[in-house]
């Protein structure tokens, strides 16, 4: 690791120096939009559409979230001459939406260059706020909104029930004096009938109210962000989704934006073609391998558990070289039991670190790249090492840990206005995200930060994405994701395999749990990838959704996982199918 930690210096130096855009132009004078653009926003299947057709330069994922003003910038870059009918319109729409132009919307309570909600501004295709507010003297404004969701699901594999998910919260936003942004978001949320499709839905399965206090009826979600920008600089504190990486379908193996919200401060620096950013995040450990003995409740069961500090501290420096090749290289480490100074550092290698602080933590580095081959034409590929040794690579060595991901997107395929062709692969060898310290382990919360497919496993992604009109899209998703899972006995632990004397051999453990490191008996063994109990899932899910009017989003889904289990079902199957039918609808008010 210590040959990789001089190259990627030395090569990160050189791209910066090379670097066609240097320092002397700044990011932005003072201004509005500087809070994040929430991950999984409308905007950006749009933006990377218009960026792949080479219409836009500059818009990256390999750091998300990004800002409202970012989004701005970005749309009024376009040469509208060259945008479809479905294009134009949508342009239009996130300008509004984001730039506030024009300044006009549907309030419910009295605004400047407002109309009335009720009844007259509901069926319209302006904003809709509960209330706004604007200083263009002081670049200073407030935007307050209503949120509403209701979902009817009709689950028929395992067995056939429903249940109804309603969801209410709200939102502000704003900008202070044109450095200040600030954001809100808070949602408290219910399920109505069977708590299976509660606990099997990948957000609300998440939510320790849900899952663990409320006997699977009540839910709440918040984010929030308290940023500061001048010029080229930003600084935040917040609880919000991250992600780096870059992946098509969100699913990064650096760090994925579907794990628990995390708590974070960040330090961005955008100075032309260079993006870097520190992050420390504030993870949540594992009760169960905590230091100090909890003598008052379950431990597994996580609620008023001890529960040991845990920190995430990374860097990441993107290139942009020219308009259609990105470069990245990412730094990070995972820490834990107590805070440690040192990586507080925001310029510094933490493998280097880590080995003067005794090697007791957990790093990675990872690279990731885009490139726009042609107009219409991207691939973007992203790859993390965990540990490695060179001379065992191929043999199966147990401590060769890596993963992996390429994938490419055709935009306007055959010439087809509004659509999208996505596929990505990704492979995780075996004992990746794991540790000596299982509370180093890549994960908060009992979920891996990186590719949610997990070590020992690979993946092939496909989606079909039509925008038909600016109103109107169609989603669908295909995937196939191979495993090896680790062989557990009838009580759901790792099987023991013994010799004739008694004596442990091995135990079960293929690799396939970042949980699970291996014991001393596995150091001689070999494990490759789909090692272990072999199981294939294949998910299919497809949304239609349809805005009646600004803000009121309909729509219809339809899930479908199959798995199976090669070698037949096991004892304790981790993996069991799920298929269920969706209607309901969003609104932003």
């Amino acid at each position: 690791m210590r040959f990789w930690n001089s190259f990627f210096f030395t090569l990160a130096i050189i791209l910066s120096l090379d670097s066609p855009m240097q320092a002397q132009h700044l990011t932005a004078p003072a201004h509005v939009g500087i809070v994040q653009v929430p991950i999984g926003e409308e905007v950006y299947p749009y933006l990377r559409h218009l960026s792949v057709r080479g219409l836009i330069n500059g818009f990256s994922e390999a750091q998300l979230p990004i800002t409202e003003y970012d989004v701005v910038t970005l749309l009024h870059s376009v040469d509208t001459t060259k945008l479809s009918t479905t294009e134009l319109a949508l342009r239009r729409k996130f300008l509004q939406t984001y730039e506030r132009a024009p300044y006009d919307a549907v309030t419910m309570f009295p605004a400047k260059e407002a109309e009335p909600l009720f009844f007259d501004g509901i069926p319209t295709d302006k904003d809709k706020y509960l209330y706004r507010w604007k200083v263009d003297s002081t670049l200073s404004d407030l935007q307050v909104h209503g949120i509403a969701s209701f979902e009817v699901r009709e689950k028929t594999i395992p067995g056939t029930s429903h249940a109804g998910l309603g969801v209410i919260g709200g939102r502000f936003t704003g900008t202070l004096s044109g450095h200040v942004g600030y954001f809100l978001e808070a949602t408290d949320g219910a399920l109505f009938g069977d708590p299976f499709i509660g606990l099997s839905d990948p957000v609300i399965g998440k939510n320790k109210i849900f899952a663990l206090f409320q006997g699977y009826k009540f839910f709440d979600f918040t984010t929030g962000e308290l940023a500061y920008n001048s010029d080229w600089f930003t600084a935040k504190l917040a609880k919000e989704a991250i992600a780096y990486g870059g992946s098509f379908q969100g699913d990064n193996v650096i760090v994925s934006p579907t794990v628990q919200t995390p708590d974070i401060l960040s330090l961005q620096a955008h100075v032309g073609a260079v993006r870097y950013q520190y992050v420390l995040a504030s993870l949540l450990g594992d009760p169960r391998y905590s230091l100090v003995p909890d003598s008052i409740s379950n431990p597994t069961l996580w609620a008023f558990s001890t529960v040991d500090p845990k920190y995430l501290s990374m860097h990441d420096l993107t290139f942009l070289l020219g308009n259609d090749l990105e470069i990245g290289f990412t730094d990070m480490v995972i820490f834990s039991r107590r805070f440690d100074l040192a990586y507080l550092n925001p310029v510094d290698f933490y493998k280097s670190v880590n080995n003067s602080l005794n090697d007791r933590d957990k790093s990675h580095l990872a690279t990731h790249l885009r490139w726009r081959i042609t107009d219409g034409l991207e691939i973007r590929g992203q790859g993390l090492v965990d540990d490695f040794r060179a001379d065992l690579i191929g043999k199966g060595y147990w401590s060769n840990k890596w993963a992996w991901e390429i994938g490419a997107m055709w935009a306007n395929p055959f010439g087809i206005p509004n659509v999208d062709i996505a596929f990505e692969h990704t492979r995780v060898e075996p004992f990746t995200y794991t540790s000596a310290n299982p509370q180093n382990s890549s994960s908060t919360s009992g979920e891996i930060i990186g590719s949610s497919i997990g070590p020992n496993a690979m993946s092939f992604w496909q989606q079909v994405r039509w925008t038909a009109t600016e109103k109107l899209t169609l989603e669908l998703d295909v995937t196939l994701i191979e495993r090896g899972e680790n062989y557990y006995d009838s009580t759901g632990n790792l099987k023991q395999f013994y010799d004739s004397k008694g004596n442990l051999l091995y135990d079960g453990n293929q690799g396939a749990d970042f949980q699970y490191s291996p014991i001393s008996q596995d150091f001689n063994r070999s494990f490759h990838i789909l090692d272990g109990n072999r199981v294939n899932d294949l998910i299919i899910d497809m949304i239609v959704s349809y805005e009646v009017w600004r803000g009121l989003n309909l729509f219809i889904r339809l899930y479908n996982k199959s798995v199976d289990y090669l070698a037949g079902i096991p004892v304790n199957p981790k993996d069991t199918p799920y298929r269920f039918f969706g209607v309901g609808a969003k609104a932003l008010f």
